[in-house]
């Protein structure tokens, strides 16, 4: 029967349409002459298997810079059918039908492109399993494969938002409704991607490219591993990547114009899948055959046969299938005289000691033969043995030591700091936070010894700081002890240096209600946190002695939506204006009138964050996230959150919340985000009510 192949964009190719009609034709009378060539037995030397599989498309190609910042397993789910069987014990022949989505979005300064191409793909392929090389009784089989296929692909681009405004990308990295360089771009509003790609490329004709082909053949060349999971059934998991012979997939090629053009490669895709196969039983059934003789008869067979000719009917006989010449007792077993288990009439020696190991014969196998045979049982099977933790690992490491040095404790606080200790710290350079159980403890200096840490407190005792050394001992504080008061004993008499006195500046982030989240000041430098007696948690960042120097880092935490930042500078523990510095004043001049929740509130956002996976999303969940669109992933500590959506308040996230958990992910939540940060959602709360 022939089957004519029509030309459509559905998602059967034409040429695949002829690759199978002539494969099942081909293939229905290779398996018909085989069978009939077979022997009458009960297994058939024929086994076809289907097989049905999962896994995920990553496209390289001109769109996406031959996809170099994503990973193969985080991009578009697809599904497989195959149908294959021996060639060889070595080599399996089959068809297959891969069907599935293509899609990158690149996002740059120079160039803004996205797409996503539904593929249909189908052809033959052959696998070799290595048996020339390999133990044939191997668990787990690695193979390779290689094949001919036809791919037919049907692309779109998203350029508009479900709204119908076209994405014009800003130098800033913002997304608007108007070009930066149109008259009326003042007017222009910032919009979101909604991920729906609804144009045509090939209808686009973006390079003038016209109706070009919507379909190409590939070479794919892969390879896995496969094991048999019993009962017919065998798994495998394997990579593939599909070499094209089209450029045109992406809708880019290096004839495309301006920042469109691509390279002169052809495009292709790697599909990274696992998948379960059954083998079809193809047993003939065998008739059963019936004897001519009666009941009584056959009864009377029973009562007088003797199968094994040892002299005992087989009613009575206790061991059936004696050896032929073993000499029996009157149960029909053989006689051990030794008791190792080989009878008498084939005991080479009758009296082997008891409990002795004997091979088949009756004869004592040696020590040295037993780990002889042992060793030669572990090189066939490979089995490597680990007889203990030092051989497979070598010698434990010792524990590490634990580092103590010295510090200066000039402060502490459980619920505030009073204003003049505040400013005395501030005014040391070296000062950082110490946080131990409830208490957050300000030290100065690591010294490997007690007389450097003690001429540090003796110069803050001289500048009026009420400082005491203590120990620290990989991040915790100890004291010191008898060890101080004998070296005190030593020094007394010095007295007090001036090093710290210079004018020193440092760039004041904001003033909160409430301790906010540390990922809202991940990557500030020297950031330091007090809490004062008004109630109000302060953060500063850095300690310059150039009030250039601290203007530039004062611009950098600006740019990072600390738009309330501002110069403070002290010295010799007291608060003074920085015009002393020799430049122009640019905040306020009390600590008490700064501005509370200084924070770029546009930079504040709410997102849901649907899950979190360690290792392969289940294919289950990638799908979910996949139809979802608007998803982002985040590595974090081994594991990997996604998050959906950005939101602008609280109760558009809370919404979408509700609709998330109810179609998809049940233990969804919200959080907030800062400066790409994610911090919790009370956080963001706080941030946008100015708290």
């Amino acid at each position: 029967m022939a089957i004519a192949p029509q030309a459509h964009r559905g998602p059967l190719p034409a040429a695949f349409a002829w690759l199978v009609a002539g494969a099942l034709s081909a293939g229905a009378v290779q398996v018909q002459a085989q069978h009939d060539s077979l022997p009458q037995a009960p297994n058939s030397t024929f086994r076809p298997m289907l097989g049905l599989g999962a896994g995920m498309f990553a496209f390289y190609g001109d769109v996406g810079r031959d996809n170099g910042t994503y990973s193969p397993l985080v991009s578009r789910v697809g599904y497989e059918l195959r149908g294959s069987a021996p060639i060889t014990p070595w080599l399996e022949g089959g068809l297959y039908a891969l069907h599935g989505r293509l899609g990158v979005n690149e996002r740059s300064l120079t160039r803004n492109l996205n797409f996503e191409s539904r593929i249909t793909v189908g052809g033959f392929q052959l696998r070799y399993n290595f048996h020339h090389f390999l133990n044939p009784r191997r668990t787990v089989e690695p193979y390779v494969t290689v094949g001919f296929e036809s791919v037919e692909f049907l692309t779109k681009t998203d350029l508009r938002d479900r709204a119908g405004r076209t994405y014009h990308y800003w130098s800033d990295g913002s997304i608007r409704d108007i070009a930066e360089n149109a008259p009326n771009a003042a007017d222009a509003v910032v919009i979101e991607r909604d991920y729906h790609y609804e144009t045509d490329v090939r209808e686009l004709n973006a390079d003038g490219f016209g109706k070009y082909p919507e379909r190409t053949m590939a070479i794919p060349v892969g390879g896995g591993f496969r094991m048999d999971i019993g009962h017919g059934f065998d798994f495998r998991v394997g990579a593939t990547m599909h070499f094209t012979l089209s450029d045109m997939i992406d809708g880019v090629s290096d004839a495309s114009l301006g920042d469109r053009k691509g390279d002169a490669r052809n495009d292709r895709f790697l599909y990274s899948s696992f998948s379960v196969g059954y083998v079809i039983p193809l047993e003939r059934k065998v008739k059963k055959k019936y004897t001519p003789l009666s009941s009584e008869e056959l009864d009377l067979l029973v009562l007088d046969d003797d199968e094994d000719g040892d002299g005992v009917k087989d009613m009575h006989d206790r061991c059936p299938h004696t050896p032929a010449g073993a000499r029996v007792d009157a149960f029909g077993c053989p006689l051990d005289g030794d008791g190792d288990g080989v009878p008498d009439g084939l005991d080479d020696e009758p009296n082997s000691a008891p409990g002795a190991y004997v091979d088949a014969r009756g004869v004592t196998i040696t020590d040295e033969a037993l780990l002889k045979r042992h060793l030669n049982f572990l090189d066939s099977g490979n089995v490597n043995m680990v007889y203990s933790r030092h051989e497979s690992f070598g010698p434990m490491p010792p524990p590490k030591p634990t580092k103590r040095v010295y510090v200066v404790k000039v402060g502490s606080q459980v619920e505030g700091v009073s204003e003049e200790l505040v400013q005395r710290i501030l005014s040391l350079p070296d000062v950082r936070t110490v946080e131990q159980g409830d208490t957050t403890y300000y030290v100065v200096g690591s010294y490997d010894a007690i007389p450097e840490a003690l001429r540090r407190e003796l110069e803050l005792k001289g500048m009026g700081i009420v400082s005491t050394v203590m120990a620290e001992e990989n991040g915790r504080l100890v004291e010191v002890g008898p060890e101080l008061a004998a070296e005190r004993n030593k020094m007394r008499g010095m007295g007090a240096g001036d090093e710290n006195r210079d004018v020193l500046i440092r760039v004041q982030l904001g003033a909160f209600r409430n301790r906010l989240s540390e990922n809202i000041f991940r990557g500030v430098p020297d950031l330091m946190t007090v809490k004062g007696e008004d109630g109000l948690t302060r953060y500063y960042s850095g300690a310059f002695r150039d009030v250039n120097e601290a203007a530039a880092h004062k611009v950098s935490m600006l740019l990072q939506g600390f738009e309330g930042a501002f110069l403070v500078a002290f010295r010799e523990g007291k608060r003074v204006s920085i015009r002393e510095t020799g430049a122009q004043l640019t905040g306020p001049e009390d600590l008490r009138n700064i501005p509370v929740s200084s924070i770029n509130k546009d930079m504040v956002r709410y997102r849901i964050q649907v899950g979190s996976f360690v290792g392969n999303v289940p294919i289950e969940d990638m799908t979910k996230l996949v139809d979802m669109g608007d998803v982002m992933p985040v590595p974090s500590a081994g594991a990997v959150r996604y998050f959906y959506g950005s939101f602008k308040d609280r109760v558009s996230a809370d919404a979408a919340l509700r609709t998330i958990r109810e179609k998809h992910f049940p233990d969804a939540f919200v959080v907030g985000e800062m400066n790409g940060h994610i911090i919790p959602a009370d956080d963001a709360d706080r941030l946008l009510k100015g708290q």
